[in-house]
């Protein structure tokens, strides 16, 4: 189980990822596409970096964020395995069934 969860989580992560890098670096381009066009400057270049700069933080933020929530999550699961191998470990005593000391009239014409 914890193989198929952190296939899909990693999958999940590669998406995000792509998309928190490639939305700066678009939204700066684009920005200064149309400071460019309307002010007559050159600072698509600026921009551009700006853009690859800010992808680049949030990507180091998301992995960051999700590999300390895996590790998390890892050591609860091992601490709940760990818990439930020493319930298992632990022996369990059986006493064996007492005779009854309550001694009825049809027990006394037996004997």
């Amino acid at each position: 189980m914890r193989h198929n969860k952190s296939v899909m989580r990693s999958f999940m992560m590669v998406t995000q990822l792509g998309i928190s890098v490639m939305v700066p670096v678009f939204v700066c381009l684009l920005a200064g596409y149309y400071i460019d066009r309307y002010a007559g400057t050159k600072l698509i270049l600026l921009f551009m970096f700006l853009g690859f700069l800010a992808g680049g933080l949030n990507a180091y933020k998301l992995a960051k964020a999700t590999l300390a929530m895996n590790e998390r999550e890892e050591r609860a699961e091992d601490q709940k395995e760990r818990i439930e191998r020493q319930e298992e470990a632990r022996t369990k005593v059986h006493k064996p069934k007492q005779k009854s000391r309550v001694r009825g009239h049809d027990d006394e014409k037996l004997l």
